[in-house]
């Protein structure tokens, strides 16, 4: 009967919901002074609480419960596709430990997102105060009646309007978004898709390496460079709503086929792939093009790729920004392989890639079937899951011959993806897979591990594989560290296209000015 959320809502300042709100205390300190409370409000009320209640416990239960709304996330980006600048007005305490985690990656989420980002907890003020609202309007610098307030309560609207404000009451998102439209004039469909490159408007172009294979890589734009660096099972083209974005941003962006991808070279041995070869060709591609410094973004293995790239050269790579896959220094005993087969959990995908020439057979079987399961929808986690646990018995074992079409690609895209793995097959890509011993013998050589360049950890909420919280502590060492958590699965770039240009955007001008 809403007793807690009373106690929690209503209060003097003196109350622990209000010091913890005002960023006067944290959540850890406010857990045992509001379970006072709440015994002596139980006690004084007549409300028997349960037998096992845990104050703790509740708190918990309702942050795991919280979910992003991608509606709304939507509806915002509708809005500033309009013009309109949008800004979060938060009454959040500061809320640490494991329990704030994925708290803290929605909060991540809305920075991103919202163009102005206000919690009462670091301002000191909390609504109902008109001094919260004073401020916002103050540092957006706008008056109020160029405002529309929308709020969760009909006292925060009353409040909002006695401003000056347009207030509108979230009774429910259909009525919500209804009476922005009126107010706005804007239709609340889905986020539009960023416009993606056709593979003949971009130049295409070859260099040779100092190790003697050819590259291929793409290029569109002027001005800073900004090279792409994609994963497996991919290409240059998964960049192909990035490209031309940056491009139009002012940047030189190039994005490359990886030695063993798409039309560069195939080296035969499988030490062709080591690491420190392909991050040596990183080096002569910025060479090739007379290019001194670069911002490198990349995704799954073109992560690892853009992370030891950083690391290796500090006075080339300028800033370094990576899609899903985290940062750590190599295990001061253990090369990953053996860390997979003595604890496979999520991973066990790679023992199966190890062994050559096994996961090649059945890959290229049926590549149209391959790609529709790898480039699968894993935000609701069906065919991935399933496979995981039948891996070794093959990829794709267990699952239906007809694979649902792949929900983030236009038939035409997924159609090109499937010709470039027709022509040249999945053998030289899991070559990548097959060097881990070389790799950490080769990066334990370098001895220093922590990367002080401007970097960019975007994470990926539903990622099956590469979880967000894979992620924690990466602060001791990459310490000049900005984060975003995206809504989507593994395929980052092609499911959320506009999030993460807006990501970008934001983050790029800050690092890339000479």
């Amino acid at each position: 009967r809403n007793f807690i959320l009373a106690l929690f809502m209503h209060g003097s300042p003196e109350k622990p919901s209000s010091r913890l709100i005002n960023g006067q205390i944290t959540f850890t300190e406010f857990l045992p002074l509001f379970e006072k409370q709440l015994t002596e409000a139980s006690i004084a009320q007549g409300v028997q609480l349960p037998e096992r209640f845990s104050i703790n416990d509740f708190f918990t239960d309702c942050i795991d419960c919280l979910r992003p709304n991608q509606l709304v996330l939507d509806s915002i980006s509708n809005l500033q596709e309009a013009g309109y600048k949008v800004c979060f007005l938060g009454n959040i305490g500061l809320i640490e430990g494991p329990t704030g985690n994925k708290f803290t990656r929605m909060k991540i989420n809305l920075r991103f997102t919202c163009d102005y980002y206000f919690e009462s907890c670091q301002v000191g003020m909390a609504r109902p105060d008109p001094k919260f609202y004073q401020h916002a309007l103050k540092e957006m610098n706008v008056k109020a009646d160029e405002v529309i307030s929308v709020e969760s309560t009909e006292q925060y609207c009353k409040l909002a309007t006695s401003i000056g404000m347009t207030g509108i009451v979230a009774e429910d998102q259909p009525t919500v978004l209804k009476k922005l439209s009126e107010l706005t004039g804007i239709n609340f469909s889905k986020l539009s898709r960023p416009a993606a490159c056709n593979p003949d408007s971009v130049t295409h172009c070859y260099f040779t390496t100092t190790s003697g294979v050819k590259i291929h890589f793409v290029e569109k734009g002027n001005g800073p460079a900004v090279i792409l660096s994609h994963g497996f099972p991919e290409f240059w083209y998964t960049w192909r709503h990035q490209i031309p974005f940056l491009a139009r941003l002012g940047y030189r962006v190039i994005a490359l086929d990886h030695r063993g991808y798409g039309e560069s070279d195939q080296p035969p041995n499988i030490d062709d792939y080591s690491m420190k070869l392909v991050n040596q060709d990183i080096i002569d591609l910025m060479d090739n093009l007379n290019i001194h410094q670069a911002v490198l973004i990349g995704h799954d293995w073109g992560s690892v790729v853009v992370w030891e790239a950083a690391l290796r050269f500090p006075d080339r790579i300028k800033a370094v920004a990576s899609l899903n896959l985290g940062y750590f220094p190599p295990h001061p005993e253990y090369d990953f392989t053996q860390l997979v087969q003595a604890d496979p959990q999520q991973f066990d995908y790679c023992l199966y890639f190890f062994d050559e020439g096994v996961a090649e057979v059945e890959l290229e079987k049926d590549v149209d079937r391959t790609l529709r399961y790898i480039y699968s929808d894993t935000t609701p986690k069906v065919y991935l899951l399933a496979a995981i646990e039948t891996s070794s018995r093959g990829l794709l074992a267990g699952l239906p011959d007809e694979l649902p079409k792949c929900s983030f690609m236009s038939d035409k895209e997924f159609n090109y993806c499937v010709k470039n793995y027709k022509k040249n097959g999945f053998h030289y890509p899991l070559n990548w897979y097959r060097n881990e011993a070389i790799n950490w013998n080769n990066i334990k050589s370098i001895e220093r591990y922590k990367i002080y360049q401007p970097a960019l950890m975007v994470t990926a909420e539903y990622d099956p594989i590469l979880l967000p919280e894979l992620t924690n502590g990466m602060e001791e060492y990459v310490p000049n560290l900005t984060r975003a958590n995206l809504l989507c699965g593994h395929w980052t770039q092609s499911e959320c296209p506009a999030e993460l240009n807006r990501v970008l955007s934001k983050w790029l001008p800050k690092v890339s000015a000479n």
